[in-house]
């Protein structure tokens, strides 16, 4: 397990507002929103997301979740450095992990990480396999 930078007022408003709202398209989206839970990494290797989503059904243990996460939200703390989040990411990445992003609670910017880049991108919504768009206005949230 490796250590993680959160507390911060914004950080915590933020996790707030994304798992209410995306707590909402549980039922209508076969999902599931989890804050903090601890994820299977490698076979003895885990990280703990800020909010993960999983499509339905997955797999998970009584202490940890199995299957890779649809969509990883990690909301940026001041202490966090570029190089632990990029080798965070790319682990989500390999993982098989569809969207992984970063949003930064005191300059409202949304940032998407694929085939190895960071972007800085807002976004409208997320594709959940055979369900459709989950939605997910980054500017708005």
């Amino acid at each position: 397990m490796v250590a993680r930078n959160v507390g911060t007022p914004g950080h915590s408003a933020l996790q707030k507002i994304l798992i209410v709202h995306l707590a909402q398209f549980e039922k209508a989206m076969q999902i599931a929103v989890r804050p903090e839970c601890r994820t299977r990494i490698e076979e003895a290797r885990y990280r703990v997301p800020d909010v993960l989503v999983m499509a339905r059904p997955f797999r998970q243990s009584d202490r940890v979740v199995l299957d890779p996460p649809l969509l990883i939200v990690e909301i940026l703390s001041p202490d966090d450095r570029m190089r632990e989040t990029i080798q965070r990411f790319r682990e989500y990445e390999k993982l098989g992990v569809r969207h992984v992003v970063q949003m930064d609670p005191e300059d409202r910017t949304t940032f998407v990480f694929a085939g190895g880049d960071l972007v800085r991108r807002d976004l409208s919504s997320f594709e959940v396999p055979g369900r459709g768009p989950l939605p997910f206005d980054s500017r708005e949230l």
